[in-house]
């Protein structure tokens, strides 16, 4: 009997899943192949099922399907679950992530003959996914060396190459749909995990991911926010618990940094987030091996200066005193653009430039890659105004720090010029419905908090979920809730779910959201 491969063990039980026909280019989809890849694999799918007495149908215009009974259906879930003898087999994108994590991981040459063993792959293959891989390595400034008796080497700093790590387990690289993901509920996972037996290349890629004790990393991060009094973007906090999971692993396998590898030491030592990060360092190494020299310590300070934040840390102005300078400019710049009252003297504003660009500045200077701060949304060219004057104010901050405020901060301060505009102007909403159902207190404290993010919303209206109609939401302009609403009432443009205690992300979907009204 033909052995079957995981790509084919995958597609089947997604049709016994389904029970229905499914067209090719969702079963694509849902596998992250192309259309082409998925009818070859029904092929051999078709052949397997045959030996099985069932039948796989695949009719145009309606899709593919298993013609079979629920004992049937059964059985094959049964044998699927028992079934060992498994084919792996790899996309191109898949064998080049898993090729770079090992290169990268490696603390010396790999002779080409050992990648052809681990991946089983031709020679010809080999070459042709480290010709891929190169570039990618290159944009983190590391170099890929093949030399005639020597082997396959991956050369640059150590600090490159843990972000490089970090980069690929985010998945920023551009090879293909990424095979790990983080989360702030398991971790790092790999999606090839539970079929590492079946090649030695993934067996060594699980090695090395479930070395990477993310979770535990967690407290650290939460450690270090308590210390510096803010919150952290959850991404930046999902990034910054796997860069110390990297950071601690390569450590302990005695792969350090060196003193030569920077050269701003006595400045990062001045920064008041140095001790915080000391007390990180020592945390992270309690009772295992010598304290951690000074260049771990600066690769922690180096990320918690450079990590979105939610909020504005509490010494934030004290980071750098040019920052007072240029956001003093930039608040002019703004008041010089709008004929409302004073938005200089905006706090929100304030604070939300200051938020962006901080870290901004600091990625750029420490030349980090980091996930790049989540955006909502992007404003339309409808709003021109905003567009123009944040373009002015990225050019000013390029013209003080020498460095260009990247583009996803760009969008975020431009939505932080209409959330200002949207906050001074009348919004001529003549009804806003709140429904909370955690109680009356839980409803005010809501209330409370949108009339100081958004003062002139108006005095909502608080209904429970029993009492509300289709027609008051069909008569209301907005409609917040706290809970999901029946489909009926929820799947209009006017609800909106939001958190009781109203979060950066829920103002943030309030803003875009009046931003989408005509001016």
């Amino acid at each position: 009997m033909a052995a079957l491969t995981t790509r084919q063990r995958d597609l089947l039980q997604l049709l016994l899943a389904a029970r229905q026909p499914l067209a090719t280019s969702d079963l694509a989809q849902k596998m992250n192949l192309t259309r082409r890849q998925v009818s070859y694999d029904l092929k051999g799918l078709d052949k397997w099922l045959a030996q099985q007495d069932v039948t796989l149908n695949v009719t145009p215009g309606v899709g593919v399907e298993l013609v079979c009974d629920n004992g049937q259906n059964d059985r094959l879930l049964r044998q699927l679950s028992a079934y060992r003898e498994l084919q792996l087999v790899l996309t191109a994108e898949q064998r080049q992530q898993l090729l770079a994590l090992l290169l990268l991981e490696a603390t010396e040459p790999v002779i080409l003959q050992q990648l052809e063993q681990m991946l089983e792959v031709s020679r010809t293959t080999v070459v042709a996914d480290l010709n891929t891989i190169e570039p990618w390595l290159s944009e983190h400034a590391l170099d890929l060396q093949r030399r005639p008796n020597y082997g396959i080497d991956v050369q640059g700093s150590e600090a490159q190459r843990r972000q490089a790590l970090g980069a690929w387990a985010w998945g920023h690289t551009p090879f293909g749909a990424s095979l790990t993901s983080v989360t702030h509920s398991d971790g790092i996972t790999f999606d090839l995990a539970g079929d590492s037996r079946l090649l030695p290349i993934v067996a060594r890629s699980a090695e090395i991911i479930d070395r990477w004790q993310v979770p535990r990393l967690f407290s650290q991060v939460a450690y270090a926010e308590a210390q510096l009094g803010g919150r952290f973007s959850d991404d930046a906090v999902l990034y910054l618990a796997l860069v110390f999971a990297i950071q601690t692993t390569r450590v302990a396998q005695g792969q350090v940094l060196e003193e030569s590898e920077r050269d701003d030491m006595a400045q990062l030592q001045s920064h008041a987030v140095w001790p915080i990060a000391q007390q990180i360092a020592a945390r992270l190494n309690w009772g295992v091996g010598k304290p951690w020299a000074d260049p771990e310590v600066a690769f922690i300070t180096r990320y918690l200066l450079a990590a979105p934040r939610n909020e504005r840390w509490p010494g934030d102005l004290d980071i750098d005193i040019s920052f007072n300078t240029l956001l003093e400019q930039m608040m002019r710049h703004i008041a010089d653009y709008y004929e409302f009252s004073s938005p200089e003297q905006d706090k929100m504003l304030r604070n939300g430039i200051l938020i962006h660009a901080i870290p901004a500045y600091f990625r750029q200077r420490f030349n980090l890659w980091m996930p790049a701060p989540p955006s909502t949304s992007v404003l339309s060219d409808e709003y021109r105004l905003e567009h123009q004057v944040v373009a002015e104010l990225a050019q000013m901050f390029g013209d003080h720090f020498g460095v260009q405020l990247p583009r996803a901060d760009i969008d975020n301060i431009a939505l932080l010029l209409r959330a200002a505009y949207i906050r001074e102007r009348p919004y001529r909403l003549g009804q806003v419905i709140v429904i909370c159902p955690s109680g009356m207190a839980s409803a005010q404290l809501l209330c409370a908090r949108l009339r100081a993010r958004f003062p002139r919303l108006g005095e909502p209206l608080v209904l429970s979920v029993r009492e509300l109609t289709r027609q008051h939401v069909q008569r209301a302009d907005l409609v917040l809730t706290t809970i999901p609403l029946k489909p009926e009432l929820h799947n209009h443009d006017n609800v909106l779910q939001v958190h009781q205690l109203l979060f950066p992300e829920d103002v943030e979907a309030i803003t875009v959201w009046l931003s989408s009204r005509r001016k």
